[in-house]
């Protein structure tokens, strides 16, 4: 959830089951069912519940770090560029990353409303807000494709005489 903006309950959650714990959560529906997990992963479940008495669940885990991440990311940055390698390197995390912030853009768009509405309209019609759509990101260029107002969160306009500079 962010904001007050809550998922649909997946099919064949009980009614007394949390959404997650005090903290958040996440959903991951797929083609074989539904896993739900408290914040950052915990607690992992299948939906309904009562599947987790029933399925052989695997004992896999991943390897973890024995110094951490943030001891392990502070030596790659000490080594430099190219002479260490991180669990999570920015190869697999750049676009991670990406994948969560168009989430962000998405919880930013959703309540653009449709400036062509007129006051004694504005509370009727289903184009009230134009961002509440699936958006589509052309990661190449950096934009959502088919709603030019979410853009406006893409990048940051800075004030004069500030910016990031070229890169590389």
């Amino acid at each position: 959830m962010d904001g007050g903006l809550l998922p649909a309950r997946p099919d064949g959650m009980l009614p007394d089951e949390a959404l997650g714990n005090w903290d958040g959560g996440v959903i991951f529906e797929g083609t074989k069912g539904t896993i739900m997990a408290d914040c950052y992963g915990a607690n992992p479940r299948l939906v309904p519940s009562m599947r987790m008495e029933k399925e052989e669940m695997p004992k896999e885990t991943i390897a973890r770090v024995p110094e951490g991440h943030y001891l392990q990311w502070v030596n790659a940055c000490i080594a430099g560029y190219g002479n260490a390698e991180t669990s999570s390197s920015f190869d697999y995390a750049g676009p991670f990353t990406e994948s969560l912030l168009i989430g962000n853009l998405a919880i930013q768009s959703f309540n653009i409303k449709n400036p062509e509405l007129k006051d004694d309209n504005f509370w009727t019609g289903s184009n009230r807000y134009l961002g509440r759509k699936t958006l589509l990101w052309d990661a190449e260029n950096m934009r959502i494709t088919n709603f030019e107002q979410a853009n406006q969160f893409v990048r940051r306009n800075y004030r004069d005489g500030y910016s990031l500079g070229e890169m590389g």
